[in-house]
């Protein structure tokens, strides 16, 4: 084990050597730094019985299968812009663990990339729809749908931030809270004078080492975190209970306020079932207060927990696997997310039965609507953040004879957090087939090989040499788009070593 946990070691200081370590970390409202990052995947680290994951638990996904638009025209689903199952499969890959199926969220997948989408309007939000043949299945079509958020800069918007610290046993390694400390001085870094940083850590019992901090005193912020240590067990509904009372007490009216969440999830003393803590997590949002997740380590790692929490916070879920994906969401990416621009977020599909035979929505089992609750405006959805993109794709089969009537009509519903919350709807309509864009047909690979990590039943005909085919002939923007194509020839490696 001394030997592995070396090597381990040499894998991890090596992907740090790798990387630009002259990146300059953007602002609160920066934009991505992409381009300045040069990482691909390390090589396997072990093998599957290397490091034991059966203690990690994940949300069921339930693959929802092909509908009749004469059935049910219309397909809504809360709109999500966390990213937490594609930084976590990107770990699974590299150290060749047992993937479950339940750990393969696609659209959490896609919505891990950049992409060149852009929302020309006057809406905080607005829709493109493109529609080309099915990769996986020649006689479907897929459709992409990319709902893109307005760059809207909130001047003089002051944060109040209050950091959730899980310092229980379990966190007790270097890519747990050791990397947290790592992610901490990355946040501090883009930190507004007038911002407040409060810190609350929780194990046994709960401690408040900051209240209200103004951003200035960033030394002593960062000084009381890198001084922590973890054990002991985890009063997590505690913590929680605590930090909602910290945000309370520095709320700011016009301002941004937020519970940040660092653990590996696993609640054992207090409000431990999922159920309580939906719904105390579910009446605090109510407040003003939101709640994002930020998930380390390995092992015994409770990703359901994690993923609900941000859920019902009206927050993003992160998985934080390396000091890299800490410089992408804490440095890059965290200041446009937080600045939010569009609450209760959904999106309605409507089908033409004239057109479409069946269709498939991919991902987003656990954020399905039914008609009322998209039409109702007290249904909670998702918040999304500005200059974000969010994606879905259905697969679809077209009837022989395409008239010359629309294939689909998106509709967007959101509040409008620049003018009080009014309810605002958009409609979008595709009528024809198109030449795609490079965006499309990444999206699609992406897709594809959510498809096979799932072994999914609607696979067709997909396959990594057929994935690394269309991955060749994709420009790459961006070295995360360039990662992801290593990571796929890294998992048909692995696959062919556990043959």
């Amino acid at each position: 084990m001394k030997k592995f946990m070396l090597f381990v070691l040499c894998i991890f200081v090596g992907c740090l050597l790798g990387c630009s370590s002259d990146a300059v970390l953007g602002g609160v409202n920066s934009a991505p730094i992409y381009d300045e990052i040069e990482c691909m995947p390390c090589e396997p680290a072990g093998d599957l019985n290397e490091i034991e994951m059966s203690n990690e638990e994940y949300q069921e996904i339930l693959e929802g299968g092909f509908i009749s638009p004469e059935t049910l025209a219309l397909s809504s689903f809360s709109l999500d812009s966390s990213s937490y199952s594609y930084s976590n499969l990107r770990r699974l890959i590299k150290y060749n663990n047992f993937i479950s199926k339940d750990a393969v969220n696609i659209e959490q997948m896609l919505n891990y990339f950049n992409y060149e989408y852009k929302n020309d309007t006057d809406d905080a939000l607005s829709s493109t729809i493109e529609i080309a043949q099915c990769p996986w299945n020649s006689e479907n079509h897929l459709a992409l749908i990319s709902v893109n958020s307005k760059d809207i800069q909130i001047k003089n918007s002051k944060n109040n931030f209050v950091f959730l610290i899980d310092v229980s046993g379990s966190m007790n390694s270097e890519n747990k809270i050791g990397l947290f400390k790592e992610s901490f001085r990355l946040f501090m870094e883009n930190i507004g004078e007038d911002d407040t940083v409060s810190i609350v850590t929780y194990a046994n019992g709960v401690r408040v080492i900051a209240d209200g901090v103004k951003g200035n005193e960033k030394i002593e912020l960062i000084n009381a975190v890198d001084e922590l240590s973890a054990s002991g067990s985890t009063n997590g509904s505690g913590g929680i209970q605590k930090a909602y009372e910290i945000a309370k007490k520095h709320f700011i009216s016009s301002g941004n306020n937020r519970v940040l969440l660092a653990t590996d999830g696993d609640f054992n003393i207090g409000i431990s079932d999922q159920n309580g803590l939906n719904e105390f997590i579910s009446s605090k949002r109510e407040t003003g207060i939101y709640l994002s997740v930020f998930g380390y380590g390995m092992g015994n790692t409770k990703h359901n927990t994690m993923e609900t929490l941000a859920s019902k916070g009206n927050g993003n879920a992160y998985y934080i696997d390396s000091i890299l994906e800490a410089k992408k969401v804490f440095a890059s990416e965290l200041g446009s997310v937080l600045n939010t621009v569009a609450k209760d977020s959904k999106i309605q599909v409507e089908f033409n039965a004239n057109v479409v035979e069946k269709y498939r929505l991919i991902g987003y089992e656990n954020k399905r609507l039914t008609e009322d609750q998209f039409n109702d405006s007290n249904t909670d959805a998702g918040e999304i953040g500005a200059n974000h993109t969010t994606i879905a794709m259905y697969e679809i089969c077209l009837k022989d004879n395409i008239s010359e009537e629309y294939i689909l009509k998106t509709k967007l519903r959101y509040k409008d957090t620049s003018n009080n919350d009014l309810d605002v709807e958009i409609v979008n309509e595709a009528k024809s087939l198109a030449i795609t864009s490079n965006d499309f047909t990444f999206a699609a690979c992406v897709v594809e090989f959510g498809l096979i990590l799932r072994d999914s039943e609607f696979k067709g005909c997909s396959s990594y040499e057929h994935l690394i085919s269309l991955l060749e002939n994709i420009e790459m923007n961006d070295v995360y788009k360039q990662e992801f194509k290593e990571l796929v020839s890294l998992a048909y490696k692995n696959q062919k070593l556990n043959q």
